[in-house]
């Protein structure tokens, strides 16, 4: 770690104080160990004669590489990585483990854990100009309301295939967690009652009953073979709105449910991953300094900065028996880098030229 190198020169002779400064300036420039994990990995193949580990294993880094870029690149950026190379793909990992393995009816079955290095990836989208977002979950409470309109009905908890199919196509790649309902006679009387102005109602009063200011209205209408989506999407105190339809779906086809429901899933975890997303064309110098003789919180500090998706690189610019001067390259704006210390319990003095870590 930096500091312990900082603590053991500043014990040292004034020519050792200045080797080992000299060492840190070319090599404490820091990369960043933290990584992307993706796990749950299962991967088969036949145990035959031309069996080869090698392969299941480069199948298994194929499969981490595409879930995670699912996770973390918007659905439309999702086609510049189609085609990337295994070569590319093992140059982006840190380490995996096996575990599970097993034989059985002449299959070889494993399930993976694939580690990426998190500051490699972001620099490889960055040169495929695809800007990713922070893998963050959110619990999210969400309303799939069907309107058949042939039937001239409004569904929510009985009789809503999307209400009971939507928990169940969870994928692995998901961050965003639905949260349903508890069944509510008053919320069916509600809707009811507004058949005919349902997009522009106020959903307001119902979603209160579930104690939730964040939410996601799915409107699903149905007429013969046609469907409507309307999402009304409230996240972070923003409200979007999103509609689109498709022609000649049978959704009574379970095959045809689910890829649609995947489908409008997309919609959503694409809105939540633009409230993340990282620029990596930004990159903002800022010049932090900390107590050289508090020796915890560098440690902290260090582990943050790790830690931390927005911080392209960081590195000891210079020190001496008081103070550790950082140079931190933040991809965002000062405001942004302040409440991220702010949200992480970092306390902060910014009426000087470099700002000092209390």
């Amino acid at each position: 770690m930096y500091l312990k190198k900082i603590i053991f020169s500043l014990k040292k002779t004034y020519i050792f104080f200045f080797a080992t400064v000299l060492f840190l300036n070319f090599t404490t420039l820091n990369t960043k160990s933290s990584i992307f994990k993706v796990d749950n990995i299962e991967i088969s193949e036949p145990f035959e004669l031309n069996f080869k580990k090698d392969t299941v294993i480069d199948k298994a880094f194929i499969e981490a590489f595409a879930q995670l870029s699912k996770m973390i690149v918007l659905s439309n950026q999702s086609k510049k990585l189609k085609n990337t190379k295994i070569s590319e793909i093992k140059n982006l990992i840190d380490s995996f483990n096996i575990k599970n393995e097993k034989f059985i009816q002449n299959s070889y079955i494993a399930n993976f854990e694939v580690n990426f290095n998190k500051q490699n990836t972001l620099l490889f989208f960055e040169k495929k100009n695809i800007f990713p977002s922070i893998p963050r979950k959110k619990n999210i409470l969400i309303f799939p309301i069907f309107i058949d309109l042939d039937l001239q009905t409004v569904n929510l908890f009985n009789q809503n295939p999307f209400f009971n199919e939507w928990i169940l196509k969870k994928k692995n790649y998901h961050l965003l967690n639905y949260i349903l309902p508890n069944e509510d006679i008053d919320v069916i009387s509600a809707l009811n009652k507004n058949i005919d102005n349902l997009e522009d109602y106020n959903y307001e009063n119902i979603v209160k009953k579930y104690n939730s200011d964040e939410y996601i209205i799915t409107l699903i209408y149905k007429e013969k073979k046609n469907i409507k989506i309307f999402s009304k999407i409230k996240i972070n105190n923003n409200t979007k709105i999103h509609s689109y339809t498709l022609e000649n779906i049978d959704i009574s086809k379970l095959d045809n449910l689910d890829d649609l429901i995947n489908k409008i899933k997309n919609i959503y975890e694409d809105n939540w991953k633009l409230n993340n997303q990282i620029n990596r064309s930004v990159k903002l110098a800022i010049n932090v300094s900390i107590m050289s003789d508090d020796y915890k919180k560098n440690m902290e500090f260090e582990s943050f900065l790790r830690s931390n998706e927005l911080i392209a690189e960081f590195f000891i610019k210079d020190f001496d028996n008081k103070k550790v001067n950082y140079k931190i390259i933040f991809n965002g704006s000062p405001k942004q880098f302040l409440k991220i210390i702010s949200n992480n319990g970092i306390n902060i003095d910014t009426s000087k030229q470099i700002w000092e870590i209390n």
